[in-house]
């Protein structure tokens, strides 16, 4: 992997059941200056409400105030409050949030045609085959929770930024 990149975000897909049910799952992705993609940590976890918020302020602190956290927000009063939890306990780091719109399968289309195209590079660590094998069965697998973090923060990186000012 490069020394240095251009922008890197991780993003969650929040789940709150202790050891049983969905995952949640922090994807750390990066784009660098060749505008090549790439996933360098995956956080995944079956945990609670409060055992998984501090889960993901603890790889806030571990990844620095260099990478920007982005969440979903979904829809229905228990997801409003689950997200403006998270965002209230990340104060004082980069965090996003946004509401989901479309199906699972067109929110992930983006990163599936760059990985086609050879444009993703995955980090070889012990979480990269539960990644690519959650991938590889999607939309039919088990579980969609890394695709999903990992789609969230492909279409944030992928997003370019909107320059203020005139300097």
């Amino acid at each position: 992997a490069p020394k240095s990149f251009e922008r890197v975000i991780r993003a969650w897909d929040k789940a709150g059941t202790q050891d049983g049910g969905n995952w949640s799952a922090g994807v750390k992705m990066a784009i660098d200056k060749q505008g090549f993609f790439w996933v360098l940590d995956v956080a995944r976890g079956q945990w609670n409400a409060t055992n998984r918020e501090r889960v993901i302020k603890q790889m806030a602190e571990l990844d620095g105030g260099g990478v920007e956290i982005e969440i979903e927000i979904e829809g229905g009063s228990g997801g409003i409050e689950s997200g403006e939890n998270t965002i209230r306990n990340l104060a004082g780091y980069r965090i996003n949030s946004h509401h989901p719109t479309g199906d699972k399968p067109s929110r992930a289309y983006a990163f599936s045609s760059q990985v086609g195209a050879g444009n993703v590079r995955v980090l070889k660590r012990p979480w990269t085959k539960d990644f690519i094998d959650e991938y590889r069965f999607f939309p039919r697998g088990r579980y969609d929770d890394q695709v999903d973090a990992g789609s969230d923060a492909f279409n944030r990186l992928a997003k370019k930024k909107k320059r203020i000012g005139s300097w």
